[in-house]
């Protein structure tokens, strides 16, 4: 099926379908041989004219691995959200429980799926802009293809260890095992992309897709190392209060569905996760306009209780990808790590002047460099609540700022099913089926932050 690109209100979006990394041609009716308008067919992916249903592929393909869909995919916000302190346990699936514990086994067939899923976007948006680099390099549509791939390269630095290989698909359609590559050098691939995607923005005259492109790559270069602050947020320093890039959901078919939707309203797998594990934000009792919920009773495991978020309250609810928020959030880390005698000449308000939009008050001073730091992080977690974020904000947290692991996942004793104690993990194995199939990635070079 063909996914459809969406314009909806000056904002380039995309409305997903049911498109694979291969797409395939239905039947045509033998009976009243009327040609179903849906259909790809191999002309239709093949030349000038195939570009735009390569690109319908890949943004499929993308929705899937972020937001993920009512088909089994539970999305990279999904499970990101659940391994830190945005949802909590409330269900029965083991391979689940480890992620919530932060104890994963690499042979673990539900984190097979999630990590599927990102390195098939990742092939998709791949195949996307190489096709339309080598027939039409001009088109604006170019720029959204490189940026989607640079995004792919993004969730697979943030949520992954160190070690991640990247296979590719030969000419002729033969799988070629990649070589692993580290975190930096994931995040390298992913600038390389918006850089490029930024170029061929500006030459097409979208500035839309150019904001895309520069949120993106200053995303990537502030997980990369904390001294690339200044120039991320200089890339984003003209982002307009208006840009925002949204991944649209849709009713029409069940690998279309919002996957958060999905796995806590319809299937009470999931829910809003408050004060978890002794460092988790309170995303709930702080009645946070941001992270809005709906108590529902008890979770699919009849022992919890099930509190759904009202940021994805339908199967069409869309998800943001990046925004003029996410890079005013990155201007003000910027100015905090520039001047932390003085924050409220700058990091403040900037982040009163956002939480003005939503009707909150404004924040006080904090005083001392760990006190405005867990200020600045803790706007970040309600902003970008459920946009798959945390993980990597967590992440730069120890690593870039110097807090213990136990200081800030969530840590001690865990209250989900099976009981027990939270684990070290603070990011996702490389699973066990790659090490079987590619024998250039036998494990994780490393499980630092």
């Amino acid at each position: 099926m063909i996914n459809s690109i969406v314009r909806r209100a000056g904002v380039r979006g995309i409305a997903l379908a049911a498109a694979g990394l291969l797409l395939t041609a239905c039947n045509v009716d033998k009976v009243l041989k009327v040609p179903d308008p849906d259909v790809s067919r191999p002309t239709d992916v093949s030349g000038k004219a195939g570009l735009p249903t390569l690109l319908a592929a890949a943004v499929g393909d993308f929705q899937v691995a972020f937001a993920g869909t009512a088909i089994g995919a539970e999305g990279l916000v999904n499970m990101t959200g659940l391994f830190t302190d945005e949802f909590a346990f409330t269900e029965t699936f083991p391979t689940r429980v480890q992620v919530d514990k932060r104890s994963i086994d690499r042979n673990n067939s539900t984190m097979l799926g999630i990590y599927f899923n990102v390195q098939s976007a990742r092939q998709s948006t791949f195949r996307a802009e190489s096709a339309y680099k080598s027939l039409a390099p001009t088109d604006s549509a170019y720029s959204e293809a490189l940026s989607l791939e640079g995004y792919s390269f993004v969730f697979l630095a943030e949520a992954y260890c160190s070690g991640v290989p990247i296979t590719k698909l030969d000419a002729a359609g033969n799988i070629v095992p990649g070589q692993p590559l580290t975190t930096q050098q994931l995040l390298d691939s992913a600038i390389n992309r918006f850089t490029t995607a930024l170029t061929v923005a500006n030459s097409s005259g979208s500035s839309y897709l150019a904001n895309l492109a520069r949120v993106g790559q200053a995303r990537a270069l502030i997980f990369k190392d904390a001294s690339n602050l200044a120039a991320a947020a200089a890339l984003v320093a003209n982002v307009p209060a208006s840009f925002e890039y949204i991944v649209f959901s849709s009713s029409n078919t069940a690998r279309q569905n919002n996957g958060v939707f999905e796995l806590q309203w319809l299937e009470g797998r999931w829910t809003q996760a408050d004060k978890e594990g002794t460092n988790g934000l309170p995303f709930r009792t702080s009645n946070d306009p941001r992270t809005p919920f709906a108590d529902l009773g008890l979770g699919f495991d009849n022992a919890r209780e099930l509190f759904a978020s009202l940021k994805y309250p339908s199967r069409d609810a869309n998800t943001v990808l990046a925004s003029y928020t996410e890079a005013q959030l990155i201007i003000a880390e910027s100015q905090l790590a520039a001047n932390y005698a003085t924050p409220t000449t700058g990091t403040l308000a900037i982040l009163n002047a956002l939480r003005a939009t939503a009707g909150l008050a404004a924040l006080a001073p904090a005083v001392g460099q760990p006190a405005q730091l867990a200020q600045l992080f803790s706007e970040r977690a309600f902003w970008l609540y459920l946009t798959a974020h945390r993980e990597g904000d967590m992440r730069r947290i120890i690593r870039e700022y110097g807090l213990g692991s136990e200081a800030v996942f969530p840590t001690g004793t865990y209250r989900g099913r099976g009981g027990g104690v939270y684990g070290p993990d603070v990011n996702f194995p490389i699973p066990i089926e790659e090490a079987n199939a590619n024998p250039n990635a036998p494990n994780c070079i490393d499980r630092n932050p």
